[in-house]
């Protein structure tokens, strides 16, 4: 659990440590750039919200076997390849195992000559991964945003995450300290999305944690507070 969430904030923690943490209130989080402040509100909806209580149900029966996530991905027509380096494949193009969103171009034509065998500059969104044996917080973290995306929630358009990837996962301090007020602006949609995600895998772990402490508490005839 603990090498997780540190895998999960260092990819993020310059949305974490620079921006995310810059100020929090009451479900909602401030961003300061270059003297101007930007409200994420958590509790916004957009005009489409997941349905929280439905994702939490799929994601809890698949934690114990990670390759029923997969099965759901694959039955919901979305491509899922387990391929032999994969990591090393995906870091030529500054991607990660997991999910990953459509692609066009240089990018998209180089995944489908590796897993299609096939030549186009367009591909849909896919999973990519060495093995089904993952750690299963981290694919429910993947899952989340893939979902989010299937439901069509902003913040996913291929602008959009080529410039948040950009900004904040290649982590270069100075690409935030030069962004524009304007520029946060599009981004905080994507920022959104990926705070959901780290939220709704926070609240699952610990979650869990206190339901395992509690069946320990029972095997030993403890008092368990409901």
């Amino acid at each position: 659990m603990e090498k997780f969430f540190k895998f999960l904030f260092k990819k993020n923690k310059l949305i974490i440590k620079k921006t995310i943490l810059s100020g929090k209130c009451a479900g909602r989080k401030f961003v300061a750039v270059n003297g101007a402040t930007l409200t994420i509100d958590n509790k916004m909806t957009d005009k489409k919200t997941l349905n929280e209580e439905k994702i939490q149900n799929i994601v809890e029966k698949c934690l114990k076997n990670p390759k029923l996530f997969f099965e759901y991905i694959k039955g919901a027509k979305t491509p899922v390849y387990k391929i032999k380096y994969a990591d090393k494949i995906l870091f030529l193009i500054k991607e990660q195992e997991g999910f990953i969103l459509p692609q066009k171009g240089i990018k998209a034509l180089y995944l489908n000559i590796i897993l299609n065998k096939n030549i186009s500059f367009e591909t849909s969104e896919m999973f990519v991964l060495r093995s089904f044996d993952v750690n299963p917080y981290a694919i429910a973290y993947q899952f989340y945003n893939w979902y989010s995306y299937k439901m069509k929630l902003e913040g996913f358009e291929h602008k959009t995450q080529k410039k948040f990837k950009n900004v904040f996962e290649i982590c270069e301090t100075n690409k935030i300290d030069d962004l524009t007020f304007e520029e946060i602006l599009e981004l905080k949609s994507a920022i959104k999305r990926d705070i959901e995600a780290i939220d709704f895998v926070k609240k699952l772990a610990i979650k869990n944690s206190m339901a395992k402490k509690n069946l320990e508490k029972i095997k030993q005839k403890q008092t368990v507070n409901i």
